[in-house]
C-alpha cells in the first residue's frame, strides 16, 4: 500500500518503539479515555496535578497530540498536526482574543 502521508515526516524523529508501544490496544484505549475524560472535563474532579499542568503550554500541546494521536495512531503525523492546527487556532484569534490568551495554545 502506497504511503497516503501528505507531508514526508521523517519516521525516526521518535523510536520505533513509541508507536508500536502506543499502538497496542490497551494503551491506546487508555489515551482515548484521558482525552475524552479529562478533554472536556468528564470527571467530576480533574486531580490538581492535571488542573496545574494545563495551565502550561507544554502540557496542552502534548494535550492536543494525544487527541490528534488517537485520529492518526502516528506519533509523528499527530504531532506534526497539532502544530499546525494550534497555528490555525491562533490566527484564527482577533487581536483582543490574542491578549487575553497568556501563552501560544
Amino acid at each position: 500500500m502506497a504511503d497516503e502521508r501528505i507531508f514526508k515526516i521523517p519516521t525516526d524523529v521518535a523510536p520505533a518503539f513509541i508507536d508500536k508501544f502506543l499502538g497496542e490496544a490497551t494503551i491506546f484505549t487508555m489515551v482515548v479515555i484521558m482525552q475524552g475524560c479529562f478533554g472536556g472535563l468528564g470527571m467530576a474532579q480533574t486531580p490538581k496535578v492535571l488542573v496545574a499542568a494545563a495551565k502550561t503550554p507544554v502540557f496542552r500541546f502534548l494535550f492536543l497530540a494525544a487527541i490528534g494521536y488517537t485520529a492518526t495512531s502516528d506519533i509523528e503525523t499527530a504531532l506534526f498536526g497539532t502544530a499546525i492546527f494550534a497555528a490555525v487556532m491562533h490566527l484564527l484569534r482577533t487581536p483582543e482574543e490574542r491578549k487575553e490568551v497568556p501563552n501560544f495554545i
